[in-house]
């Protein structure tokens, strides 16, 4: 089983707006459904879940995620997007844009954009991601 553990950062008030937490959420698994899809590809459809396992509504908020039938390659290269959507935020981005290394397989400009739509939700986000970790248990 694969777990990834998110840390959110909710301000200095430590509170935070469900529907903001909800919108972050979504952005997140449907980025990860994604990139499962691509990783995927050409071998089709298969199973694959995603679950809230944990939730800490302390500040930092934490929500702990199992995922399930996402290959490696696609937790990997989640887990880049991510990082590097939290040095966005944090003004140190990286100077090129991202692109799927992680991935050996070739996106269509359609599944860019939705990568980038994914990006740029989380870069817009009102409850920021502040920390991603994934682990095998």
């Amino acid at each position: 089983m694969v777990f990834v553990d998110l840390e959110f950062d909710t301000g200095k008030s430590g509170g935070a707006l469900l529907g903001d937490i909800a919108s972050s959420l979504v952005s997140l698994d449907e980025l990860l459904r994604d990139l499962a899809s691509i990783a995927a590809y050409p071998s089709g459809a298969e199973f694959r879940n995603i679950e809230i396992v944990a939730i800490e509504m302390r500040s930092p908020l934490k929500i702990r995620l199992s995922l399930f039938g996402i290959s490696p390659d696609a937790v990997t290269a989640f887990q880049e997007i991510c990082r590097d959507v939290i040095l966005f935020r944090e003004g140190r981005s990286r100077s090129s844009a991202w692109t799927p290394e992680g991935l050996a397989v070739q996106i269509t400009e359609q599944e860019a954009h939705r990568l980038h739509r994914h990006i740029m939700s989380l870069q817009n986000a009102a409850i920021p991601l502040k920390r991603v970790e994934v682990r095998d248990e």
